[in-house]
């Protein structure tokens, strides 16, 4: 999967923590970070309670995550103009002030420190027993003072993260007020291209009212581009005041707020924080609706998800009835158009869910997730309970709409065989982390993790005159979410652990081009 491919969606270090009680929580998901190209049918897989279905759900803000960033690209800034862009351009100050503080505390912190330390160094001359427990107390005083110390710092670190979400390495800047000013400007430009594209939407609207009934109407398809262009001329504008807020202070004046700020690598890492396009965890629950006509959900069980005393007809035509204004005529024949596009008849329009099979139930959800102009779906186990003639059907229309419609698929599922087919990249998830992520094929041909490894070893298969190898079959249960090992989280029932396994988390590298993984096997060290 080339990287030159648009990216639709991305994932910064998300986090989902749901409370048990007071100081207990289950982690559901640790740090997850990738990204999702635009019209790619990504595969997650895992065992149960992995984190895969919380990982879809908070992707499409059903569980609002507790930290991290999922960052959508299917609308930029400008076409939308979140609420959430202007508090966070008055915010700018706070943080960077915040940033300051917390990095004073932590030298005054180090200051006491290295009192410690002499402390320490003079009584270790010494050597009596006295002394020898003083150290040891002084040493445990120090060891909280370092750690408090590092927290500050990661505080620091997280406020200038946050700030760099909206101007970048800007926020490094000495004159911040007029960076500000020119983010306002571009921020009412922002705002004007929003309400210029919800005009054109809405004159979209009368004028396929209009091409339904067989009458299009030319002069408001003028109005149409007449709005369209005003709109691309304030996003012009807004792109202008952004452009001079980078070409006058980007780079210069930058104040030493921590240790890393003049290091032109921490610069380029603040710069590679900036958002285009829109955080989803931000968005106010109106701006979400809104977005939901983008990004839908096909459920598992097809039958639970259908209405038994609702026709099958209305079932789909409430998506229009909720967010379009289009009348009971042009709702019904659009209704009748998606039956056919999803491989049904006319007139079970007219039918109840009782009256479908399994396989036509899909097909229906299939159709409600696509009716308004969706780009990215999620799929949670949607063919597993299907007959396997039934799921090839279904992953055939899935394919199908996928080219037609270029729709973004994120594929759930723990059944391997599927996924080989049907995926083009996959992610391998345990405990709510990221294990492996590489393409279908090389996935397969070349697994990594010995997680990863396992899963392919637990597929059925048959073999003639060879005995099935053990060694990587799975032992022992998933640990509990409340209370995870430490160090690797797969350490418990790995078989290659190391001592560093039980201690240190490894990070997620790049260690053939496209194929990440998190294993300490393969630390450069």
């Amino acid at each position: 999967m080339s990287d030159e491919r648009k990216v639709l969606l991305e994932l910064k270090k998300l986090k989902k923590y749901f409370p048990v009680r007071r100081g207990v929580s289950i982690k559901a998901l640790e740090d997850v970070s990738f990204s999702i190209y635009e019209g790619e049918k990504f595969g997650v897989v895992g065992e149960s309670g992995c984190g895969k279905s919380t990982l879809g759900r908070v992707i499409l803000q059903l569980y609002p995550q507790t930290s991290g960033a999922c960052i959508y690209h299917g609308r930029t800034r400008d076409e939308m103009c979140p609420k959430y862009l202007a508090k966070e351009v008055a915010k700018l100050p706070e943080y960077q002030k915040k940033a300051g503080e917390f990095y004073q505390k932590s030298l005054e912190v180090d200051k006491k420190a290295e009192v410690l330390k002499k402390e320490i160094d003079a009584l270790s001359a010494l050597g009596s027993n006295k002394e020898v427990k003083k150290e040891a107390a002084l040493q445990k005083k120090l060891s909280a003072l370092e750690f408090k110390s590092k927290e500050l710092k990661k505080d620091a670190s997280r406020q200038l993260r946050e700030g760099s979400r909206t101007v970048g390495s800007l926020i490094l800047c000495k004159d911040l007020p007029a960076i500000q000013a020119l983010y306002d400007k571009a921020q009412k430009e922002t705002a004007q291209a929003a309400e210029s594209i919800r005009k054109f939407r809405e004159l979209e609207k009368q004028y396929e009212e209009g091409r339904v009934a067989g009458k299009a109407d030319t002069a408001l398809k003028e109005k149409m581009e007449a709005a369209h262009k005003e709109a691309q001329g304030h996003v012009e504008a807004a792109k202008g005041f952004r452009v001079k807020a980078w070409q006058d202070y980007h780079g210069k004046d930058v104040l030493p707020i921590t240790e890393r700020t003049l290091d032109p690598a921490y610069q380029a890492k603040l710069d590679g924080n900036y958002e285009t396009g829109i955080n989803l965890g931000k968005l106010t629950k109106e701006e979400m609706r809104d977005m939901r006509r983008e990004m839908q959900m096909i459920f598992q069980d097809p039958a639970a998800s259908l209405d038994p005393r609702q026709s099958i007809g209305k079932s789909i035509e409430e998506v229009y009835v909720i967010n379009t204004d289009y009348p009971a005529d042009v709702r019904k024949e659009k209704v009748m158009e998606l039956l056919e596009k999803v491989g049904l008849k006319r007139e079970h329009y007219y039918s109840y869910p009782h009256a479908l099979s399994g396989g036509q139930k899909q097909r229906v959800g299939i159709a409600r997730a696509i009716a308004l102009d969706t780009k990215f779906v999620v799929l949670d186990e949607s063919v597993s309970a299907l007959d396997v003639s039934v799921q090839a059907q279904i992953l055939q229309l899935l394919n199908e709409l996928s080219v037609e419609k270029h729709l973004t698929y994120f594929f759930i599922t723990h059944d391997l065989g599927v996924v080989k087919h049907f995926c083009d990249r996959i992610v391998v998830m345990y405990l709510g982390n990221v294990c492996e992520l590489a393409e279908s094929k090389e996935l397969f041909h070349n697994p990594l993790h010995p997680y990863t490894d396992s899963l392919l070893a637990a597929v059925p298969r048959l073999k003639i005159g060879q005995e099935h190898s053990t060694e990587s079959v799975l032992e022992g249960d998933v640990p509990s979410a409340m209370n995870p090992p430490k160090g690797c989280p797969f350490h418990t029932r790995c078989s290659k652990c190391m001592d560093i396994c039980t201690k240190e988390k490894p990070p997620i590298v790049e260690q053939e081009p496209g194929h990440f993984v998190a294993c300490h096997l393969y630390d450069k060290k």
